[in-house]
């Protein structure tokens, strides 16, 4: 294999490019991003709605459905017994095993994660039972105490309850357990806090941060939420239109954001800390993914695009230490 994970690294993506054959024509949802994950790590994928956030981690276990297709790429993923596969590339039965087993999901919406002919008790068990050959009864004990984990109360009776019968936080509280159930060495969460109130969304928010701790698992978190990213990431990658825009610490970026793109999500979000009369927006619209535009893909809505910006795809460049940006304003020409 020509490429290799440097120590500490728990996934290397590269190059990963994943276009969808429509009838209106072929949508480039993600188009040869690369991306790291260290162990112990929480990585926050952000960018606005539709930009390939979801698309880019489910093709990491091959969830891509059609007219969906994995055109290129590799990732790279370190498994527990230390073996290094690429997660692309392995046959069926090894991706199957890796799924939800090595690598756990918490989807948007707990209520389409939840089968609502199935008890709480029953995902937990048929999840762990999948891929390891236990007793349902022991499981079930695990089930209560990973219940009890992710704070619901009462779980020797949650265990016992249908979907239907949790609130919306419950039940992703549920979900989260599930996920948590065989240990993963990865875990994406996937807008985890979105269909829930604000009190909710810390608790969820503080819940997935502590247990990331405890299990000593790498977190990937997709979001639009920069408010979230603060709170909780440890590095980030900013998304536009399908592709990487900008790296760095969580720090570093919101302290000095490069790319004119994170410059004016930033400005649109509100700060406590500042009184202003209208938060900014940015102008324009994403563009088509069908027929993205040459070059720079956000220079329509750029307000420091030049000629080279619309001509050349500006390639990532490393500014300053573990912060790298796709832009023309920081490459010699």
């Amino acid at each position: 294999m020509a490429e290799s994970l440097q120590d500490g690294q728990v996934l290397k993506v590269r190059d990963l490019e994943v276009k969808f054959y429509t009838y209106a024509g072929v949508v480039n949802a993600v188009s040869r991003i690369s991306f790291e994950v260290y162990e112990g790590e929480v990585v926050a994928l952000v960018g606005e709605t539709g930009c390939g956030k979801t698309v880019t981690t489910r093709a990491l276990t091959r969830l891509i459905e059609h007219p969906g297709r994995i055109e290129n790429g590799s990732a790279l993923f370190k498994r527990r017994n230390n073996e290094v596969v690429d997660l692309l590339k392995v046959p069926e039965e090894v991706i199957r095993d890796i799924r939800g087993n090595e690598i756990a999901y918490v989807f948007q919406d707990p209520t389409s994660a939840l089968d609502p002919l199935y008890t709480v008790g029953t995902h937990i068990v048929e999840t762990v039972t999948n891929h390891r050959k236990v007793k349902a009864k022991e499981v079930l004990r695990d089930a209560i105490r990973l219940l009890k984990e992710v704070v619901i109360p009462s779980p020797e009776l949650r265990v016992k309850n249908y979907p239907h019968e949790l609130s919306g936080g419950m039940r992703q509280r549920a979900v989260i357990a599930t996920s948590l159930s065989n240990s993963p060495k990865l875990l994406i969460a996937d807008e985890p806090t979105t269909n829930l109130d604000v009190t909710i969304q810390a608790q969820i928010l503080e819940l997935l941060k502590n247990l990331q701790a405890k299990y000593k698992m790498s977190l990937i978190l997709i979001t639009h939420n920069l408010g979230i990213v603060a709170e909780i990431s440890d590095r980030v990658y900013i998304m536009y239109a399908g592709k990487i825009v900008e790296e760095a610490l969580t720090t570093d970026l919101y302290y000095k954001p490069l790319h004119p793109y994170t410059q004016l999500l930033l400005r649109s979000v509100p700060n406590p800390l500042k009184r202003i009369e209208k938060l900014e927006s940015i102008p324009g619209v994403v563009p088509s993914l069908i027929n993205p535009p040459p070059g720079c893909r956000f220079y329509p809505r750029c307000p420091y695009a030049t000629d080279v910006c619309r001509r050349e795809e500006p390639s990532m460049i490393e500014v300053e230490p573990r912060h790298r940006v796709a832009c023309w304003l920081y490459l010699k020409r």
